[in-house]
Formats: C-alpha cells, structure tokens, sequence
C-alpha cells in the first residue's frame, strides 16, 4: 500500500516542471483529499467509532470482517501490480485466515465449556449447599435473621441456573459450528453466535465469582495473579 502511493506521488512529481511547487501542491491535494481519515483522538474508544461512521468510515469489528478486504478488485490489483501476490494466492490466504479464526474460537469455546462444566459449576453447588445447610443450622439453634443468607443463596442459585442454561446453549451452537464445512460462512457463524453465546456464559459466571467463597472458587482471581503471584 505504501509503495502505491510512493508510486502514484512519483508519476506525478517526475513529469513536474518545478519540483518544489509540485511537492506543495501534492501534499495540499492529499492533505484535503483525505482529510477525513484524520483523527486526533482515540481511535479505540466509542467516540472514534461514531465519528467513523459519521464520515462514511468503514467500521471492522473483527478479523473475520476485515478479511474480504484481501480479495477486493482493488486489492487484487494491488497486490499483482507490484508481483507481491497473484488472485489466486490472495484467495487461497483468506481461506486459510477464515480457517483458523473458526479453530482458534471453537478451542476457546470448548476450553469455556470444559472449565465451566467442571470446575464453575461444581464449585458453585458445593457453595450453595453449604450456605443452605448453614442457614438451616442457624434457624435450628436460634430464632435470628438470616435474611442476608436467604438472599446470597437466592442469588447465586439463579445466577447457577443462568449458568447452565447458557452453557447448554454454547455447547449446542459450538455442535453446529463445528460440524460445518471450513471456510467464510464457518468463521461468520463462529463470530456471529459462537461468540455471543460464550460472552452470554461469561456473564453469570463473572457475578458469581463475586460471590462465592474464594476458598471455593476453582481459580485464581485477577487479583491474585497481580499481587499474589
């Protein structure tokens, strides 16, 4: 890309009868052609995404978007014009990068739902009988409020259904990706649902781990990898 505009500014600068007044005047035209790719802000918060869009920017929000961009007419020109690489080359290569976004999601989908099916899960019932039977302990020896217990174990039980309800979910869809042929409609099945399904698992999971006991949850926190380590 950089040695196509090299290219493109050199065929106009060559022909130039005076070389000073055609270097000003060319980054004065680029400078006002482009102009509205120019942003002096984030370009990874919010506001540059909505002022993207304002623009008439692209906005490409994962790999598997940006992939079709290698075998555009343009790109394909591109590429050939310089012999960097042939139509065929380019289309074999987004094949491969749509094949291997698909295996790297569906290898952390499974890793979620074997750590969640082995580890969350058990981890979490194991806190919630505990708590259930230290509430019936409590109400048997002394007629006080457990009301605070009653309410953990209401909240942790729903956030353990949530949990598992999702978890089936991701284990279905992860079923249906897996069993697809490789290739584009694969990668954007993986990113359309696979991906939410294992963001709609993480959230539950999340909560609870705000909650249960850390001497019952199956591993480290952030916390503890950054200061305990």
């Amino acid at each position: 890309i950089v040695a196509e505009a090299f290219a493109d500014a050199c065929d106009i600068l060559e022909k130039a009868d005076d070389f000073g007044i055609a270097v000003h005047d060319l980054i004065k035209q680029y400078a006002t052609e482009h102009q509205r790719i120019v942003f002096n802000g984030n370009g990874y918060s919010k506001e540059w995404i909505e002022e993207a869009e304002r623009r008439g920017l692209p906005h490409l929000r994962s790999m598997v978007e940006t992939i079709p961009s290698l075998v555009t007419p343009k790109a394909i020109k591109l590429f050939e014009s310089f012999g960097v690489y042939t139509q065929a080359e380019l289309e074999s290569r987004a094949e491969i990068m749509y094949e291997q976004y698909a295996k790297a999601i569906n290898i952390e989908a499974r890793v979620m739902i074997d750590v969640a099916s082995k580890q969350i899960i058990p981890a979490v019932i194991k806190y919630v009988t505990k708590l259930a039977n230290s509430i019936n302990t409590i109400k048997a020896a002394a007629a006080v409020d457990v009301s605070v217990q009653e309410d953990l174990l209401k909240e942790c039980s729903g956030l353990l259904v949530e949990t598992k309800k999702n978890l089936q979910n991701l284990i279905e869809v992860a079923d249906q990706g897996s069993a697809m042929a490789e290739g584009k409609e694969q990668a954007e099945f993986y990113y359309n649902k696979i991906m939410p399904a294992m963001e709609a698992l993480r959230t539950p999971v999340d909560k609870l781990e705000m909650l249960v006991d850390k001497e019952m949850w199956p591993m480290p926190s952030y916390g503890d990898l950054i200061f305990e380590v």
